[in-house]
Order: structure tokens, then sequence, then C-alpha cells
């Protein structure tokens, strides 16, 4: 009878690192992920590799959620990554499977000269990990919670965005009336400014009165703050902006070898490229 154990099975990869999440798991529900601290982190296998490549998959987001949960298997519904947590997951994948740093090309903006230096991959963990969120404020007396955005609200946000861009180029490439396409314009633009409102609202998740009453309700929510004073959405607006912007991936100063003018570097976290062998 046929031996149908693999042999190489003893050889299966091993994790080549542990993380702890930066959001220690804050906004997550239940059963997303199996722990916060010391997760493993295994290297890329081929199958990783060829689905990071696919454009089907990478837009839809499932190309990396697979490779998420393949690679770090203690995070058992990727969807619900957090937006604070998403870039060091990721980060953590490409230092496993092909090192600490990432190869970045640079063209020299006084001479042109073309360089090629390493970005560290720790100096983005560390700034993940020690970025400062504010997941609070109060506006009027009125006290707003909200969470960080989750990868699939992430990625639905980025196919409606590439969706709105790709209409507005064939309007203006096709219609040769000028009333028309601005009629037209108008009308994708209204659908932005929704799609943005219905952003910074998802993201609120309980409102308490000057009373003390509470509310999560997220459509009760959501017709409060857009249906009340400015003040509201517009400070709510700004936090979330505020937040964004400490996620931002730190620059590195490089210096290029042909004039020696300083110039900033920083990875394009475009997972095609990010997890290219290089």
């Amino acid at each position: 009878m046929e031996n149908s154990t693999n042999p190489l099975a003893k050889y299966t990869r091993q994790p080549k690192l542990f993380i702890d999440l930066p959001s220690k798991g804050n906004a997550y529900p239940s059963g997303a992920l199996d722990k916060v601290e010391e997760l493993e982190v295994y290297s890329m296998t081929a199958n990783d590799e060829i689905a990071i490549k696919t454009p089907d998959g990478l837009f839809s987001g499932k190309a990396t959620m697979g490779v998420i949960q393949n690679c770090v298997p203690s995070i058992k519904d990727a969807n619900f990554i957090t937006n604070r947590d998403l870039d060091y997951i990721l980060a953590a994948i490409r230092i496993a499977s092909y090192g600490d740093s990432i190869s970045l090309t640079k063209v020299c903006e006084s001479c042109e000269n073309e360089d090629t230096f390493a970005f560290p991959l720790q100096q983005l963990l560390d700034h993940l990990t020690a970025a400062e969120l504010v997941y609070e404020t109060t506006v009027n007396e009125f006290k707003f919670k909200i969470r960080p955005l989750y990868y699939k609200e992430i990625v639905s946000n980025q196919q409606e965005s590439v969706k709105l861009r790709r209409h507005l180029n064939q309007i203006l490439s096709k219609l040769e009336d000028a009333n028309e396409r601005a009629e037209q314009i108008d009308l994708i633009y209204e659908q932005i400014n929704e799609q943005t409102k219905n952003v910074i609202c998802s993201v609120v998740t309980e409102v308490t009165t000057p009373d003390g009453t509470s509310e999560t309700n997220h459509l009760f929510i959501k017709d409060f703050i857009l249906n009340n004073e400015s003040d509201f959405y517009n400070t709510i607006q700004d936090l979330y902006a505020k937040n964004a912007k400490a996620l931002e991936i730190p620059a590195a100063t490089v210096e290029c070898s042909n004039c020696n003018k300083e110039q900033s570097i920083q990875p394009n976290l475009d997972y095609s490229s990010f997890f290219s062998k290089r």
C-alpha cells in the first residue's frame, strides 16, 4: 500500500519572527484574532507570491487577505485588520520573506542621477508602534468615540475611488457638450462627497450627550452628525485625518551619489511592488 504521508512534511517552514500588534487588538471583533502578542510570522510561500502578483486578487483584496492569514496564522479574519495594524503586518511579512530592508530607486531632482537605496523596514515598524492615535473627542459637550477603519472598508473605499476616477476620465474623453460634461462631473463629485461622508460617519461608534445618554445606533449617529451644526462633522473629520497622518510611512533622508544632494525616499505600499523580491 502506498504511503500517503509526505516525508517532506517535517521540513515545512518555521516562523521567522514574532510580533505584537500595535493596536493591542482594540476594535477587533470576537474571533478575528487568536492573540495580540507574540504572533508568529512565516515567510510567503510560492502560492503567496503568485497570488500577490495577480491584479484582480489585489484589487479585490482577496490576495492580500490570503497572504496575511497564511503568513500570520493567528489572524483568523483579515477583513477586520485595522488600518493601524495593516502596514505593520505587511512589513513584518516582507521581513520574514526577504529580509529587513526594501530596495528603492530614486532619481535625483538636481542632476537626474538614479540611485538605489535600502530602506530599513524596522523604521516603519518602530514608527507604527509609537504612533499616537486619538479615538475620542468632545464637541459642544457631546463625546464621540471613533474606531479605526477595517481592511475590508479600506479595500471597498479604494475600489469606489477607482471606479469614480475611471468614470470621470471617460466623461472627460467622450462627452463633447460642455453643459452635459459639467452636469456629469457635478454628479461624480456628489458621489465622492457622499463616499467621504459615509467613511467619516462609519467610524463613529458612540455618542454621549451632555446629560450622559449614550447612543450606538449607526443610523441615528449618522443622521445626528450630518443634520446638525457643522462643528460635529468637521471635528470628527479632522481627527480622522490626523490619525491617518500619524500612520503615514516616515521618509528617510538619502544622498545622491553623483551630486551629494540630500533628498527623501519612502516605500510605496502598492502591494504588487512592495512584495517583489528586491
